[in-house]
């Protein structure tokens, strides 16, 4: 992947909190591959062994990596810097990029780079690939945030490179899970408060600016559909009550940070883009594996979630407001609400699968 957005969108990952997967009636898969197992979860052990099997044993053979649409090359050079340049800002809003000592990266799949890439079936095993994630990722050559940094700063703290296995807990200061939701966002950030904590690996570092990306939702969203009422885990205010304590927690965790609170996309549109290619029909529609509840051929689930998806980016940008009123003395805390994928879904088409992960859409 060649961008910023490639690393954004290539892992799409299935989202968790699905009711348990009921088996289909006996024999209905005469005519084509057998069901998975009974009661299976997302981002279990057991779904993500299932759906490495699935891909190894119906996946296609090719595997281009290469950006859908045609980005600029990163050419821009360090700037000079006088004397008064290296006084360390007060304020997060004064804030240069060479100021910028450590990136964090909380979230779901999507931060913790769940299937961004896949081996050639029958050798394809799933990885977390966190050294490529838009946030924070260090893989040489790519285009993530802290690559982007380091034209202006070389030592970027927390950055990973490489892999992780799947479920894992984080590398560096990514520790996003994949399949989280914001209400399990605590457990990601008390992980970091251990890290900057006394004897922690970054306590150097507790003072100094970091950039933080939160970017969490989509599984919440998935949640919307299992039922005929949107379940309290997906309704937009509960979603907001558990971001903002996270928030409001992560400052605590990890000290002075410019955050980027990135908004949610309509996670429908993976089933929209599943059209026309015979191994995502086949995880959406024959077997089907489990994925997302409200990514279905059922139009008023799709609609629930985008308007849902609508409701989340507001509450976002009421909280950003407030959180950034209640730090505004202090100075050393802000929240940037990003639109960056909040419309997505409206060109999605344009560029089908290349943005997809070859495994599991």
């Amino acid at each position: 992947m060649g961008t910023v957005l490639a690393f954004m969108l290539a892992p799409w990952a299935a989202f968790a909190l699905q009711l348990p997967f009921q088996r289909p009636q006996k024999n209905s898969h005469r005519h084509g591959p057998p069901p998975p197992p009974a009661n299976l979860t997302p981002y279990s052990t057991a779904w993500v062994q299932e759906l490495q099997l699935i891909f190894n044993t119906f996946g296609m053979a090719e595997n281009d990596t290469s950006c859908p649409t045609e980005i600029p090359e990163w050419s821009c050079q360090p700037y000079p810097l006088s004397a008064s340049d290296f006084i360390r800002p007060t304020n997060v809003w004064r804030l240069r990029p060479h100021d910028i000592k450590a990136v964090v990266s909380i979230g779901d799949s999507i931060s913790a780079g769940f299937a961004m890439e896949t081996a050639r079936p029958p050798f394809a095993i799933v990885l977390e690939y966190r050294g490529k994630v838009f946030s924070g990722g260090a893989d040489a050559g790519d285009y993530t945030l802290a690559n982007f940094l380091k034209t202006y700063t070389k030592h970027i703290k927390g950055s990973p490179s490489g892999f992780t296995l799947p479920l894992a807990h984080g590398k560096g200061l990514n520790t996003a899970v994949s399949g989280a939701i914001a209400q399990t966002l605590p457990s990601q950030i008390e992980r970091l408060r251990w890290q900057f904590g006394a004897g922690g690996p970054y306590h150097k570092h507790k003072k100094e600016w970091k950039l933080a990306t939160v970017f969490i939702g989509a599984n919440n969203l998935c949640a919307a559909c299992a039922g005929e009422t949107v379940p309290e885990v997906a309704d937009a205010e509960e979603y907001g009550a558990a971001l903002r304590s996270a928030l409001q927690e992560l400052k605590h965790a990890i000290g002075p940070a410019f955050v980027n609170l990135v908004g949610i996309f309509d996670v429908t549109l993976v089933y929209d883009l599943s059209r026309g290619h015979p191994y995502c029909e086949m995880l959406f529609d024959t077997i089907p594996v489990p994925i997302c509840g409200c990514a279905t051929a059922d139009e008023d689930d799709r609609k629930r979630a985008g308007d849902l998806a609508h409701e989340y980016n507001e509450v976002m940008k009421r909280i950003t407001k407030e959180i950034n009123e209640e730090n505004e003395q202090d100075g050393t805390y802000g929240v940037a609400y990003q639109p960056g994928l909040t419309r997505f879904k409206e060109g999605s088409s344009k560029y089908g699968q290349g943005f997809m992960s070859k495994l599991d859409w």
